[in-house]
């Protein structure tokens, strides 16, 4: 999937800010957001989907298990569970619990089957569920009037703007809304994996690899120069399971869900155990599951291993819901400079290599006075939090433990209002399983050698790569994270300096403490710190990573139970991104090197070439250097980056007789520097974030 298609609500803001411009910018948006949410991926049941987000490829693991076993945990016997669970040659199923969009979800009918819009398109998805055909009547139904209105009156005193673009936010995430009880206000349902990724079509084993990329877990890598094996697989796919939970509801709920597919799995296999890899938001339905059952001893998990999770909630979440965004503060005049500046360029440079566009939008905001634009603002804010977020206890999971009684006070009518006698009670038994995590955890890993592992990435703020929106939102200047969720959610614990900065020297000179290599971190606090692994810089998306897959494998089968075990996985490591290696160019040069004879050579696709063979020496001299860097588990990213450039230059090379041409980008940097030059013209004449007619009003030029 592109990179824009993950960034849906920012592109819808982004499209009513336009529209509140130009109607006719909004055209070209839409066609564009369009374009994205069109992207389709099959699901379980083998029709397309609409993949609105994805915020998350991640990560995968798992194992393999003996089907002789007896089911044990009906049996009574504590003594016969203990002694399976002891033994260092049983390996067990595990069951993943995925990221925020790694469940499909889709609109269905009253008897259960999927519904289409009216351009056929199925309405599903990972994150959003977005019906496209309606984005744009939508958008100009509500906004056109009271758009031509402020602009001509040059404010929104009646408040028509605000309101049409808090309707327009309203109907178009209207499908995933929730009632007060908690409860979805449409028949969505979530697809489920009723076997083992083995067992799964063609199709869903295609789309799990995609969103959980773990191939070199369960394959093994063979050099096909030699015929050598040089990683052996060390899960079995058969003995890895997916368990999808939706997005709107409750963790609770889930929580029991996941103690019935528990069931199920051991069941099937025939075993008394399972292992559970929880991923992003598969954390807080983990933190459910363990408060549901604390009282049965956890005898049904044999080890848990959190990857880049959400144990405490995130800060992104809790400044949404308190709406604490750097736009206007004056104690921060610093916010609203990098609002209407910096943001919507910074976001347009990372989806298009340049921001070009977002400049362009900066000056075309000037049209219109700064409260006009904090109008639209507001609206749009208010319709996602009233439509997705304010009754939707999933939403509320994501929400920090240590904010989690500000965010109460903000929406106390859920305690006060009798119409959400449901809600409240759901809303404060997951805060209640949050505030138990640890205790909870520390009870499963009392005994039988069962372990709990985190895996986290930090060093990072919200303004970096893939979801740089986030970088709006005020906590960014002082987290430290894997620029979604914080280092203290993920690592149950570390005490941390805003990224970039250093801890105190009373912290970092202390005895006890157990400093990262850049001084930001003290991982001592940690609730299980000889467990624990940190990437720096390491960004959320740690599929990309194929040390941190490596590792979780490793962990799962128990081949690493502490940071004291192996060298080669350090508990401080760095970051690296070989995701186009290990999924696209070790395959291409596999079929180019294997089907080379006498000057030719064919790709995967079936494409003949005629090959030099100085070339075909190249690839294969750059497939092994692929192979080497594979099995080196430090993580360095230029060295990754060197190696992904020298295979693609190679592939290159094979099919066009020549050398990977350098892209000329210099009419696209030309454009990008006028339009950053003008829009810097226009802020030094109106001052940041005022529109033109705002001078007049004060009478003065800023300055």
């Amino acid at each position: 999937m592109k990179k824009t298609g993950k960034r849906v609500i920012a592109v819808v803001l982004a499209l009513i800010m336009t529209v509140s411009v130009f109607s006719v910018g909004a055209i070209a948006l839409t066609s564009l957001l369009t374009k994205n949410l069109n992207s389709v991926t099959e699901v379980a049941d083998g029709s397309t989907v609409i993949n609105a987000n994805s915020i998350e490829e991640a990560i995968e693991l798992m194992e393999s298990t003996p089907d002789f076993f007896a089911d044990a945990s009906d049996s009574g016997n504590e003594d016969e569970i203990a002694e399976y669970s002891t033994k260092d040659d049983v390996v067990y199923p595990t069951i993943i619990i995925p990221g925020i969009s790694q469940s499909i979800s889709y609109l269905a009918d009253e008897d259960g089957y999927p519904v289409y819009n009216q351009n056929g398109e199925e309405l599903s998805g990972g994150l959003l569920i977005l019906d496209s055909s309606k984005i744009l009547p939508t958008i100009t139904n509500n906004l056109l009037a009271p758009l031509t209105r402020a602009l001509i009156r040059q404010n929104d005193d009646d408040g028509k703007l605000g309101e049409g673009v808090y309707k327009t936010v309203q109907e178009l995430f209207a499908i995933q809304a929730s009632d007060k009880s908690g409860n979805p206000v449409n028949n969505l349902q979530t697809v489920s994996y009723e076997t083992s990724v083995g067992g799964m079509n063609q199709d869903d084993k295609d789309y799990f690899y995609r969103m959980i990329p773990m191939k070199s877990l369960t394959q093994d890598t063979v050099d096909v120069t030699t015929g050598e094996v040089v990683q052996e697989a060390i899960l079995d796919e058969n003995d890895l399971y997916l368990y999808a939970f939706p997005l709107i509801g409750d963790p609770m709920e889930s929580a029991k869900g996941l103690d019935e597919y528990i069931q199920f799995v051991k069941s099937e296999k025939g075993v008394d155990k399972v292992n559970i890899v929880t991923i992003s938001l598969g954390g807080t339905i983990l933190t459910a599951y363990l408060e549901l059952m604390k009282d049965s001893g956890y005898h049904d998990l044999n080890r848990i291993i959190n990857v880049v999770s959400c144990l405490q909630g995130t800060d992104v979440m809790g400044d949404f819901y308190l709406r604490e965004f750097k736009v206007n503060d004056p104690e921060h005049p610093e916010y609203e400079h990098f609002f209407f500046n910096e943001f919507l360029p910074m976001i347009m440079k990372e989806s298009e290599g340049y921001g070009t566009l977002g400049y362009i939008i900066n000056i075309a905001l000037k049209i219109m006075p700064k409260e006009v634009v904090y109008a639209i603002l507001t609206g749009a804010v208010d319709g996602i939090v009233d439509t997705l977020m304010h009754n939707c206890p999933q939403f509320w999971a994501m929400i920090p433990t240590d904010r989690y009684e500000d965010v109460k006070v903000k929406y106390n009518e859920i305690w006060t209002d009798a119409s959400y006698s449901e809600l409240a009670p759901k809303l404060d038994a997951f805060q209640t399983a949050r505030l138990n995590l640890v205790d909870n955890l520390n009870a499963f890993s009392d005994k039988d050698n069962r372990l709990v592992h985190n895996v986290c990435g930090y060093g990072l703020d919200y303004s970096v790569k893939d979801y740089n929106f986030f970088g709006a939102m005020r906590s960014s200047d002082v987290t430290n994270s894997d620029a979604i969720i914080d280092i203290d959610s993920t690592s149950l614990g570390a005490t941390y300096a805003p990224a970039g900065e250093v801890l105190s020297d009373d912290i970092l000179f202390s005895d006890d403490a157990i400093i990262s290599p850049d001084g930001s971190l003290d991982i001592s606090t940690c609730a299980f710190v000889d467990n624990t692994w940190f990437f720096q810089n390491q960004h959320h998306e740690v599929g990309r990573n194929d040390v941190v897959i490596a590792l979780i494998g490793r962990l799962v089968t128990g081949q690493i139970k502490s940071v004291h075990d192996d060298a080669g996985f350090p508990q401080f490591n760095g970051n690296r991104n070989t995701r186009n290696i290990f999924r696209w160019r070790l395959e291409e040069a596999s079929a180019l090197i294997t089907n080379y004879s006498d000057g030719k050579t064919v790709d995967v696709e079936g494409n003949e070439y005629v090959c030099a063979q100085a070339d075909m020496d190249e690839l294969i001299a750059a497939y092994k250097e692929c192979l080497v860097l594979l099995q080196d588990t430090i993580c360095e990213p230029t060295a990754a980056e060197a190696t992904t450039e020298r295979i693609e230059d190679a592939i290159y090379r094979v099919g066009h007789n020549g050398e990977l041409p350098e892209e000329d980008n210099s009419t696209d940097a030309l454009l990008e520097a006028i339009c950053q030059f003008l829009d810097g013209i226009v802020t030094a004449i109106t001052g940041s974030g005022n529109g033109f007619s705002d001078i007049f009003d004060t009478g003065v030029f800023p300055g």
